[in-house]
């Protein structure tokens, strides 16, 4: 990151003004400034102000020209927690550092490196030919009927449609893999973000009373509005039924519940047992079979959405809920040898850290694992 633009960045930040996107930057150049110096002040004896103190520093000397004087600009808790955070993970509830634990984690190297996720996917056609988008190039994917794929140079699929009604609809299925991701527009103009291991099926044209879509796994919606065309999502048995909006489904078979975050409009909930409303900021969740509402919660919406904007966000989650994303992610296998550490926590990493990084947070953590062939990770006790 350029001089200017890390100084743009953190002055924007400071003053609260920064976007998701800005905010990720800030904390890739914080990942990568100097990592022997970075994880130095992990220690016992570390404060919230101390860990405050050292970050300012090394803004100032990042941005700082040689014979300038700085205009020291306090920094705030939740700054702090997003640049500390990629190395620590704090214990909920207690207030005390996980690095303080005299456990010693057992670490050992992979035989091939494990990299983070990235922009893969395929794109089943309605005659069952799948096409490889990871190395589609940029333009004309596929043509079919009267709408055209199109590839964008930011790696985004959308779909165009071409004058007149064309031939008879027919329905694609896009589906990421462990350690992948993708955003498609659909044919209305709806953006869609699938997560890792994931999918979403959908016609290649709307046409009828209602716009409707099914996924598994995770997406976030940005429904383009359309009062005459109601937009529902499909989730086993459950429907979210929207007209304009921003929402977030997670749907992992091996999560305990269906868990729909609204940012932005209104959303309608209906399994076969009843329909709720949900307001901006809330999060039903619903059985995994899709037909029960379990409850409505009040929810911080960026969290449901960190994994869009290039980080994991934890809060009070236990080990196998972190350790569920990161394998999502990393394609990594996780098992556990006995009882599962009861231990929560509440944090940011970035979903771009290497291999040495991320274990490298798990040890900071004091979390007990091992490394076996196979991109195996072993928890213990």
């Amino acid at each position: 990151m350029e001089i200017n633009e890390l100084a743009l960045l953190s002055k924007k930040y400071l003053a609260g003004a920064a976007s998701e996107e800005e905010k990720h930057r800030l904390l890739q150049w914080y990942n990568a400034y100097d990592e022997k110096a970075l994880t130095a002040y992990i220690a016992a004896d570390d404060t919230e102000a101390a860990l405050d103190k050292r970050m300012r520093e090394r803004i100032k000397a990042a941005t700082m020209p040689a014979a300038a004087i700085p205009k020291v600009v306090p920094m705030r808790r939740s700054y702090w927690k997003v640049a500390a955070a990629a190395f620590i993970l704090v214990t909920a509830g207690t207030g005390i550092y996980l690095v303080q634990s005299n456990r010693k984690p057992q670490m050992a190297q992979l035989p091939a490196p494990i990299m983070p996720g990235g922009d893969k996917a395929t794109l089943t056609l309605a005659d069952g030919t799948v096409v490889n988008l990871d190395s589609a190039g940029t333009g004309i994917v596929t043509v079919q009927g009267n709408s055209k794929v199109e590839k964008t140079s930011h790696g985004q699929i959308v779909y165009k449609r071409g004058p007149g009604k064309g031939d008879a609809v027919s329905y694609n299925v896009l589906r990421t893999p462990r350690g992948g991701q993708f955003n498609i527009t659909l044919p209305d103009g709806t953006n869609v973000w699938l997560n890792a291991n994931s999918s979403i099926s959908y016609p290649t044209a709307f046409s009828g009373k209602e716009r409707k879509v099914s996924i598994t796994g995770e997406a976030y919606f940005e429904v383009a509005g359309e009062a005459e065309q109601p937009f529902t999502v499909k989730v086993n048995e459950m429907d979210v039924m929207v007209l304009g909006t921003h929402f977030n489904i997670n749907a992992y078979a091996d999560e305990s519940s269906i868990k729909t975050t609204l940012l932005k409009g209104a959303v309608l909930i209906r399994t076969e047992n009843g329909i709720k409303h949900l307001l901006p900021g809330q999060q039903s969740r619903v059985t995994p079979a899709g037909d029960e509402i379990l409850g409505i919660d009040r929810v911080d919406g960026s969290n449901a959405i960190a994994w869009k904007n290039g980080y994991f966000s934890f809060e009070e989650a236990d080990i196998p809920t972190v350790m569920r994303q990161l394998s999502r992610w990393y394609n990594i296998e996780v098992k556990y040898s006995g009882n599962i550490p009861a231990e929560t926590f509440t944090g940011e990493i970035g979903r771009g850290l290497t291999q040495e990084q991320l274990l490298k947070v798990l040890s900071r953590a004091r979390i007990n694992f091992k490394v076996e062939e196979g991109r195996r990770i072993i928890i213990y006790p």
